[in-house]
């Protein structure tokens, strides 16, 4: 099987130069190199057909071979079945088998353009030069289809035979690999010691700690593979075959565009897009039950692709592979060459526990090779499991229906949010400038959840990636509502005019002139990162930037203005001592100093940035759905804070008693003329709804 076609000795080739004898010239090396490119391409041309013809009717031998081995004496009906899962156990085979004959074809051709040189260290002896794509790249063949392990108990109860179909196949598979490699490897034994071998080495540094972004349909679905994997015998459903498919041009098209970490400014947000390993990608991709298994192994290609898609980034025009296969292709070349922390690769070892297995050896080797056989086992358990670990806690990224749980969050959010804005519309000492800014930051709040959690997240409109632009834009929004809301509070304390001693037209004035600053630099953001973001794909970084970016500053000018309003504060009480004012009454109780301080965080926007932050770290996926669900606990605190308080409260109360008890009129609602009203308010210090507001 492995004799040299045509009758050719390599060993006898004149290339063998002698040290004795002259040293041949250059033209006679060129002479001798011609020659032996020649007779190696003859070589690889005759074992790449011979090799297809045996892959060809290796696989159709499973079939036979399963029935003689099995025994089955089912009936007809039984029969038919059995013999239809192992045709498709058969098909499985094939596939392996035609990229290993695709990488043998590839590798003859490949050796006409072997350079042969005079080595200039050492006269008269020759260097090999072998380009990256050579026979070395058919070592990274995986030695068995690891259906045994992988599928043997999914199928069991399906097929109570699955076990010895997929061993039988296992074992075909492995008798072709062993041979096939040491047919190729063969050819290795007539130069090595004649040649100064030197190969082409792949630039490209390690790519085990590089990411990407990724949408996580496509996450979701590798994951749910891993998670809860299907017997290849049962046939799949036309839609997850279609689904499969799309996610390969899906992911295709994300690692096209190397984005290595697109910005997170929302729940929404996370559940759209995924920053992921790119060797843990790879490996979730192409393992045996990822979405590359219709897809044929071939080292040599997946290598080109690989090196067209780092080498060439602009044009993959390149690509041997389509782009439905481009996903895999390049996957698998990553995965074993440059995934320094994710291979599991050792060919020494693995080729000496597989050549036992086939061959008749002594009875003193058959316990190294159990031993050995069994240390390999367990090295592999190890290492998918590690890979497993990983790349579960990629599940659940988003909530498809909402669970009780997080509806009863939501509502109860809703229903304070709702009645903070409704207690501020109903009181007429709430509706100052002050209050109806702190109002319209209610209205947007509550039409933010209306739209990302009821009605996206339950009827499923609009699209994901519009849900997660308005998401962002009405995040962006009530930030800027909180700057409006902090400056007057700064305004108020700088001029020491209180909000009730605006009259109410020069409030609407004012009010109208907010809503143009606030709706302007809002406008601009949301206009800048819906352009980038729908111009093209590639630009949904930058999107994603000018929305954070936006939110950022905002935050950092809210705390500008509460940091101004407590230097003046503090600047006021150094001042008063210095003028030895003594006052026996205290600033503010601890309550108050508690609720202030809640006040400024929430007003300061300091819960927004923490929420994004955590988003953006995109640590478990569990977390981030807690995280999600604290997030709406804001409404029920913005209620006590705003309006649970010693001003507001007491006012709401003799309202809603009014309601009972029209002729009960409380302490300070008496009925008086207009000029005993201003001329008790006007006696009065400050009104105590005017030191709350502030």
């Amino acid at each position: 099987m492995f004799s040299l076609s045509g009758g050719i000795n390599l060993k006898s080739d004149p290339l063998a130069c002698s040290p004795v004898r002259r040293l041949p010239s250059c033209a006679e090396l060129q002479a001798q190199a011609a020659v032996f490119r020649k007779r190696l391409s003859s070589y690889w041309r005759d074992l790449a057909q011979l090799l297809s013809l045996g892959a060809t009717h290796l696989s159709q031998l499973l079939v036979p071979l399963a029935f003689e081995r099995m025994g089955n004496h089912a009936s007809d009906q039984q029969l038919h079945g059995w013999i239809k899962d192992v045709e498709r156990v058969k098909n499985m085979l094939r596939t392996k088998l035609t990229g290993c004959v695709q990488d043998m074809q590839s590798a003859s051709k490949q050796v006409e353009h072997y350079e042969v040189e005079e080595d200039k260290d050492g006269p008269g002896h020759l260097i090999l030069r072998r380009p990256l794509l050579s026979k070395r790249l058919l070592r990274y063949h995986p030695w068995s289809l690891s259906s045994d392990d992988d599928f043997s108990a999914l199928c069991k109860e399906r097929q109570p035979e699955a076990s010895q179909i997929f061993s039988l196949a296992d074992e075909l598979y492995a008798f072709y690999r062993v041979y096939w490699y040491n047919a190729a490897d063969y050819i290795d034994t007539f130069y090595e010691d004649d040649f100064k071998i030197v190969d082409e080495e792949w630039q490209l540094e390690d790519r085990s700690h590089a990411t990407l972004s990724v949408g996580t349909d496509c996450v979701q679905l590798l994951v749910n593979a891993l998670d809860h994997p299907t017997c290849p015998l049962e046939d799949l459903p036309l839609e997850a075959v279609k689904q499969r498919e799309q996610c390969r041009e899906q992911l295709w098209d994300d690692v096209v565009q190397r984005s290595p970490h697109i910005p997170v400014t929302s729940y929404l947000a996370y559940t759209q897009r995924v920053n992921v390993n790119l060797c843990l990608l790879a490996w979730m991709a192409v393992n045996s039950y990822g979405i590359c298994q219709d897809v044929p192994f071939s080292m040599m290609q997946s290598v080109h692709d690989a090196r067209c898609y780092f080498d060439s980034p602009g044009d993959q025009s390149c690509l041997q592979s389509s782009t439905t296969d481009a996903i895999c292709s390049v996957s698998r070349a990553i995965l074993l060459l440059k995934c320094r922390d994710f291979s599991s690769f050792k060919a020494s070892d693995n080729c000496t526990l597989f050549h036992y297995r086939f061959q008749q050896v002594p009875v003193r080797y058959a316990n190294s090779s159990r031993i050995l056989d069994q240390k390999l086992t367990e090295e592999t358990l190890n290492y998918k499991n590690s890979l497993t670990n990983a790349t579960l806690k990629y599940k659940d990224f988003k909530i498809d229906s909402l669970k009780p749980l997080e509806i009863s969050f939501v509502l109860v959010n809703i229903i304070f949010r709702f009645s903070t804005a409704g207690v501020y519309l109903y009181l007429p000492q709430l509706r100052n400038l002050p209050g109806k800014i702190f109002l319209s930051f209610q209205i947007t709040c509550i039409t933010q959840i209306l739209c990302s959690e009821v009605v996206y997240r339950m009827a499923g409109v609009p699209d994901l990636p519009t849900a997660v632009l308005i998401d962002s834009a009405l995040t962006l929004l009530s930030c800027i509502w909180l700057n409006s809301f902090c400056y007057h509070m700064y305004a108020c304390v700088r001029h020491l005019r209180l909000p009730d001693q605006l009259l109410p037209a020069e409030v609407r004035q004012l009010f109208c002139r907010e809503v143009l600053c606030v709706f302007i630099p809002w406008s601009i953001v949301c206009v800048a990162a819906v352009a980038l973001e729908k111009t093209s794909k590639h630009y949904l970084i930058h999107s994603r930037i000018v929305v954070l970016a936006g939110i950022s500053v905002s935050v950092g000018f809210n705390f500008i203005c509460l940091g101004l309003v407590g230097y003046m504060y503090l600047r006021n009480r150094c001042s008063m001592r210095q003028l030895e004012i003594v006052d026996n009454k205290k600033f503010a109780t601890k309550k108050q100093c508690l609720f202030m301080s809640v006040k400024a965080i929430i007003l300061s926007g300091t819960g927004i940035i923490i929420r994004i932050g955590f988003h953006q770290a995109q640590g478990i996926a569990q977390l981030v759905y807690y995280m999600h669900l604290v997030t709406m606990v804001q409404g029920p605190v913005l209620f006590v804070c705003f309006v649970c308080n010693g001003t507001t409260l007491p006012l709401l109360k003799n309202r809603i008693l009014l309601w009972w008890n029209p002729t009960n009129i409380p302490a300070g609602l008496e009925l008086c003329s207009a000029a005993e009203r201003n001329l008790a308010r006007r006696n009065n210090e400050q009104s105590p709804f005017s030191e709350s507001s502030l």
